[in-house]
C-alpha cells in the first residue's frame, strides 16, 4: 500500500493512525459504523483503516517495547527508561496500555467488517473473498500477538456493545492461539500467491502461512509449522536478497525478501515511519537523521554489538558505535540502532517510508532449521545448510558438525543466529520467552551480572515473560483477570 494507494485514502488511514493510548477494549465509538459498509470502496477503506491500525502500533509502541525489554538494549544508559521499566512495570504503565489498545483497535475494526461483508455489494465475489481473508489474516495476527505478549485473552468475534463487552472473560493462552489459527488457516485458504499493483503490501498465502507457522513453532509444535515453512520456502517469489542492507532500503520493500511488512509512505499526514528517528538522540545529526532524533530514545547493549564477529556485515548495518551532537560533542561509546536509516533520508524526520519488517525469508529459513533439528540431530544436515546460507550472506564462514555437535548446541547457534539477524526487529524478546522460564531466567540474569547492566543488582522474575493486563482495562471490564504477580 505505497503513494498511489494512499493517496486516496489518506482521511480514512489518518484516522486509523490516531493515537491508541486512552482506548478502551471497545470504545462505543468503534460501533458506530454498523451500517456505512455497503459498496466495495466502502470495505476498501475500511480494511485499509484496519491495515493503518497495524502501522499505529508498530511505528513506536510494539516495537520500542518489545525490543526493550530484551538483552539487545542497555538498561543503564537509556532516556525512556524501558529496560529499567522491564523489571518494575505495573499494570498502569502507559506503553503496555498503548500495546494492549492498539491491537484491540484494530480487532474491532475487522469485526466490524467481518460483521458485514457477506451483505455487501460486490460485482466480482473473488474480490469479496479475498477482503474477508485479509480481514481474518488481520485479526489472527492480533490475537498471536496479544496472546503471546499478555497471556490469553478475552474471545470475540463480532462486534459488541460495551455492555456485552465486559461479560467476556479471558480464554485461555492455548484457546487463542486455536482461535488466532482458525482465521489464519482461513487466510490461508483463500488469500492469493501474490498481491501486487494497487495491491502491493497487502496480505498474501504465504504471509498467513508464515504467521501461523510462527505461532506453531512457538508453541512448540514443529509438526504443524514444518509443511507451512517448506510451501513457503518452495515459492519462487520468495528469496533473499543478495546484500543484508537491502533488506532495510525504502527502494527494496515489498520485494523477495520480505514475506509481510508493515507499510509506510512519505509526503502525507501521519504516514511515515517514525520508528527510524525514535531509535536515536535528538542531538544527533548526520546525513541519515537531518533533524536529529527523540528524546526518549534506547542506547543498543555492549553484549549485542559484541556478540557479531568484526566480520560480520549486520552489525555495521544495524549498530551505529559513537556520535557527534549538533554542538560537536564526540561521544565515542553509545551504540545506536540504525538498521533502518540507510534509506532515502526525509525532509521530516517522522516522515520516513522504510517499511517494517514483521516476516522475513531469512525467518522462514531459520525456522525450518529449528523445526529440523527438533525433529532429529543430524550433523551437516539440511538445518545446517540453511543455517550457514543465512550466515554466508553475513559474510561469515559455515559451522560444521565440528562446530555444533549436537542439538543443544545447534539450538544455542540458531538462537544466537536469530538474535543477529533479527536485531531491532522486535523478535528477540519472544526467542527468549519462547525457550521457557528457566532458560529465560538464566539468559536474562546472566545479561544483568554484566558490570555496564548494573553488575547483578537487578535479578529477572518469570512473571515479566507475560505483561500485565492493563489496570484500565481491569476496571472497565470485571471479568478478566490479571496475571500471576502483578
Amino acid at each position: 500500500m505505497k503513494k498511489t494507494r494512499i493517496v486516496r485514502l489518506a482521511f480514512t488511514l489518518l484516522v486509523a493512525w490516531g493515537c491508541n493510548k486512552d482506548l478502551q477494549l471497545t470504545p462505543e465509538s468503534d460501533y458506530n459504523a454498523a451500517d456505512f459498509y455497503q459498496s466495495v470502496n466502502d470495505f476498501r477503506q475500511a480494511l485499509f483503516g484496519a491495515y493503518g491500525g497495524l502501522r499505529s502500533v508498530h511505528g513506536f509502541d510494539y516495537p520500542m517495547l518489545v525490543e526493550s525489554l530484551s538483552d539487545n538494549v542497555n538498561t543503564q544508559q537509556n532516556t525512556a527508561n524501558l529496560p529499567v521499566a522491564r523489571f518494575g512495570f505495573t499494570a498502569g504503565d502507559d506503553l503496555i496500555l498503548g500495546v494492549w489498545g492498539a491491537y484491540w483497535a484494530v480487532i474491532n475494526r475487522t469485526n466490524n467488517i467481518l460483521d458485514q461483508i457477506d451483505e455487501g455489494d460486490f460485482p466480482d465475489e473473488n474480490v469479496r473473498t479475498i477482503m474477508r481473508g485479509e480481514t481474518r489474516f488481520i485479526r489472527g495476527f492480533c490475537y498471536f500477538q496479544l496472546g503471546w505478549l499478555f497471556g490469553g485473552m478475552p474471545l470475540i468475534d463480532r462486534t459488541m456493545a460495551a455492555g456485552e463487552v465486559i461479560a467476556v472473560s479471558r480464554s485461555s493462552q492455548e484457546e487463542t492461539f486455536a482461535f488466532a489459527a482458525a482465521d489464519l488457516e482461513a487466510a490461508v485458504e483463500v488469500l492469493p500467491e501474490n498481491q501486487g499493483g494497487d495491491n502491493l503490501g497487502r496480505a498474501t498465502r504465504y504471509a498467513a502461512k508464515g504467521i501461523l507457522a510462527r505461532m506453531h513453532l512457538y508453541t512448540g509444535n514443529y509438526d504443524a509449522a514444518r509443511p507451512l515453512l517448506e510451501e513457503i520456502l518452495a515459492y519462487e517469489g520468495l528469496s533473499p536478497y543478495p546484500e543484508f542492507i537491502n533488506c532495510f532500503v525504502n527502494t527494496q520493500d515489498n520485494g523477495s525478501e520480505h514475506v509481510f511488512q508493515i507499510q509506510y509512505t512519505t509526503g502525507l499526514i501521519n504516514q511515515g515511519n517514525p520508528l527510524v528517528y525514535s531509535l536515536v538522540p535528538e542531538n544527533l545529526r548526520s546525513p541519515q537523521f537531518p533533524q536529529g532524533g527523540r528524546s526518549t530514545w534506547v542506547a543498543v547493549s555492549d553484549d549485542l554489538y559484541q556478540a557479531y564477529d568484526t566480520t560480520d556485515v549486520r552489525r555495521d548495518i544495524t549498530i551505529q558505535k559513537g556520535y557527534t551532537t549538533v554542538n560537536n560533542v564526540v561521544d565515542s561509546v553509545t551504540q545506536l540502532f540504525v538498521k533502518f536509516s540507510h534509506g532515502t533520508a526525509p525532509i521530516n524526520n517522522t516522515d520516513n517510508d522504510v517499511n517494517f519488517p514483521v516476516l522475513r525469508i531469512t525467518d522462514v529459513q531459520l525456522m525450518y532449521a529449528e523445526v529440523l533439528n527438533e525433529g532429529g540431530y543430524e550433523a551437516d544436515g539440511a538445518a545446517f545448510a540453511l543455517l550457514n546460507t543465512v550466515r554466508s550472506r553475513a559474510g561469515l564462514d559455515s559451522l560444521t558438525g565440528a562446530d555444533i555437535p549436537d542439538q543443544q548446541a545447534f539450538r544455542d547457534s540458531l538462537f544466537n543466529e536469530r538474535r543477529l539477524e533479527f536485531a531491532c526487529e522486535a523478535l528477540r524478546w519472544f526467542d527468549i520467552v519462547r525457550q521457557g522460564p528457566e532458560q529465560a531466567t538464566i539468559i536474562m540474569d546472566a545479561f544483568l551480572a554484566r558490570p555496564e547492566e548494573g553488575g547483578g543488582s537487578l535479578t529477572f522474575d518469570p512473571k515479566y515473560l507475560l505483561m500485565p493486563i492493563p489496570e484500565s482495562e481491569l476496571r472497565t471490564n470485571p471479568s478478566l483477570e490479571q496475571n500471576p504477580g502483578y
